[in-house]
């Protein structure tokens, strides 16, 4: 993909994201020092010790992982267009979780300016990134919680409802449909099932006429049924988030 300036962002007109003040798309526009294309299933960010890598994430999927003592990887996130990567790592020095390429990406590199200016310069700006980050947090408790306690089409269900959610909010789903290139096994690994588990889970939803996972498509059939029967609900509130 060609450069895309800062101010040329598709993502940034969108209003699920900080609209910025002169001054802060300034700060921004000196943040961003590159722009890299990579493939499918490549690892950006290994867990460990941070490497110097902050990104954001212009266009594709990725997911963010951690691995076990045993050597079992375990998804935790799905990262949509807007993510930032490599935060973390950043802020605390290393970090337990690594991210890897779902699809072709494209990454913003955020190199240009220390992280240390907007902090001291930019309250507005720190104060859109602590909310992004508990919002982010909150989503992983509530799946964690429910999940718990969820049989494993409920937890299909529950887990395809928010992220069609945060797809539409970004203008990646309309009429029920959405590209979907999660397989099996990314299912399985982030819902804490086996495949098996998750193949049965899909055949219950489209038994019961509540969703299809197609190739590289998701359909929900029926919402508000489907919305009952995983006990999903829209956050009250969400904050607008911010992109860096």
């Amino acid at each position: 993909m060609n450069f895309v300036p800062c101010d040329e962002c598709a993502l940034r007109r969108m209003a699920r994201f900080k609209q910025f003040t002169l001054p802060e798309l300034s700060f921004v526009r000196e943040l961003k020092s590159g722009q890299i294309d990579l493939p499918a299933r490549h690892t950006i960010i290994r867990p460990g010790p941070f490497e110097g890598g902050l990104y954001t994430l212009y266009s594709g999927w990725a997911f963010r992982y951690r691995v076990t003592e045993t050597g079992q990887r375990h998804i935790v996130d799905i990262l949509l267009p807007g993510s930032t990567i490599g935060l973390q790592q950043l802020v605390l020095g290393a970090s337990d979780s690594g991210v890897e390429s779902l699809t072709p990406v494209t990454l913003c590199v955020l190199s240009g300016r220390a992280l240390d200016d907007l902090y001291a310069d930019f309250g507005g700006l720190t104060g859109a990134m602590v909310l992004a980050l508990l919002e982010d947090e909150r989503r992983a408790d509530a799946r964690l919680a429910l999940i718990s306690r969820m049989t494993a089409p409920e937890r299909l269900a529950y887990f395809l409802l928010e992220l069609f959610d945060r797809l539409h909010a970004l203008g990646m789903a309309s009429d029920g449909w959405c590209y979907f290139p999660l397989q099996r096994r990314h299912l399985a690994d982030l819902l804490g099932l086996s495949d098996t588990h998750i193949s049965r889970s899909m055949r219950e939803l489209r038994r019961r006429e509540l969703a299809s996972i197609t190739s590289n498509g998701l359909r929900i059939v029926d919402r508000i049924g489907m919305s009952v029967f995983s006990g999903y609900s829209l956050p009250q509130t969400r904050a607008a988030r911010l992109l860096l």
